[in-house]
């Protein structure tokens, strides 16, 4: 399969390359990057699989020529709030497979309004498919069978664990595009699945889990797109959410940022900065942290007649920084895709096209320390 990886040339996209590359079911990359320098040394290191095109996204007859000869667009592009539905629409419209990494649950939405289009197309389009969302939906499915009756499938991640330390000299502080997504999505209403419906609330909600074996836990809620995805593939679900645990320090800091955020005195640019200057927000002196996985899904219901919950995690998460832990797990379901390992048409999130079956033990390779485990940890409690 011949496959276009948009952005191919960012730190997200080098890491599709590479692993797309590698996958012998994938024929031919073409690194599309509006850095044609960049682009070209990408496709360099790739061998003879690796070609490079100039690209600037924005340009829809650009783009659109630039699908010709491709099979499977994969779109490593941010924010997806501005390059997520237009590049998908190239994709339906040229009649190419899709896949991403939108972790934005706005754009998620507009995205989702071109199933019909897609499947009238024949095509697949996989909105999400990097860590959460991605792997956290693939584990929100393995939990939600392990349930008879799921009242609760929540999908959990620990915050913080990638931020940064202050510099000693605030003027070394350089921007961070991953706070001021985090800051902006704690700053907007977001969009969460409860009592069978949508309904929007605010971000940084505090509330209690049960982790079998660890005991209560404190979660708060954050705006993503696993409540949008998740109800629409399993709609018996009464209550859905997106939570991080995190040190209290770091949730007091978020807060004070957000609300002077909302109240027009910073800049979402300006409140990242703000945040990573503030202290007591990390380490120790944030407070403790629950002994939890970095991701997993929680649920809770009725099994064998009887009030349960169930955690689904795994340890085989790809070794590396934040480009392999979403853009490996992309790859892998490029090559699903190209062996013709998901079926369905039309444009859906991960856990409506992925068999975590096929799925997990295809991405432990890409572990660290992966020989004796099992792909997934999966623990059942009744009470």
């Amino acid at each position: 399969m011949r496959i276009i990886i948009m952005g191919g040339a960012g730190d997200m996209g080098q890491v599709a390359c590479a692993t797309t590359a590698a996958d012998p079911a994938i024929t031919s990359v073409l690194v599309a990057d509006r850095d044609r320098r960049r682009a070209t040394e990408v496709a360099r290191r790739l061998g003879p699989k690796g070609a490079a095109m100039a690209l600037d996204i924005t340009d829809g007859h650009a783009t659109a020529a630039a699908l010709a000869d491709v099979d499977l667009v994969l779109n490593t592009v941010g924010p997806f709030y501005l390059y997520g539905r237009p590049v998908l629409e190239a994709a339906v419209t040229a009649g190419k497979h899709y896949a991403d990494i939108a972790d934005d649950w706005e754009p998620t939405i507009e995205m989702l309004e071109l199933d019909d289009r897609a499947r009238a197309a024949g095509i697949t389009a996989i909105v999400g498919m990097g860590a959460s969302p991605g792997v956290s939906n693939l584990l929100a499915a393995v939990a939600h069978a392990q349930l008879d009756v799921v009242e609760s499938l929540h999908t959990v991640w620990r915050g913080g664990s990638g931020v940064p330390k202050a510099p000693a000299n605030p003027a070394d502080l350089a921007p961070a595009a991953a706070i001021d997504h985090w800051i902006h999505n704690l700053s907007e209403p977001i969009r969460v699945w409860r009592d069978g419906e949508y309904r929007t609330t605010d971000a940084l909600e505090k509330l209690e889990i049960v982790y079998p074996g660890v005991g209560p836990a404190d979660v708060w809620t954050c705006g993503h797109p696993e409540p949008i995805t998740l109800p629409r593939t399993f709609p018996d679900v009464r209550h859905c959410l997106n939570v991080m645990f995190a040190r209290p320090g770091l949730i007091d800091a978020a807060r004070k940022v957000r609300n002077r955020v909302r109240s027009g005195e910073l800049t979402v640019p300006e409140g990242s900065l703000e945040f990573l200057m503030m202290p007591g927000r990390r380490g120790p002196e944030a407070g403790p942290v629950p002994d939890l996985p970095g991701v997993f899904a929680y649920a809770e219901g009725v099994k064998d007649g009887k009030p349960a919950r169930t955690v689904v995690s795994t340890d085989l998460l790809p070794e590396g920084g934040m480009g392999e832990a979403t853009c490996v797990p992309l790859a892998v379901a490029a090559g699903m895709i190209a062996r013709g390992e998901v079926s369905r048409k039309g444009v859906m999130a991960p856990e409506a096209a992925i068999a975590p079956g096929v799925f997990f033990p295809r991405l432990a390779p890409f572990a660290a320390d992966r020989v004796g485990r099992e792909p997934l940890n999966i623990v059942v409690e009744t009470f």
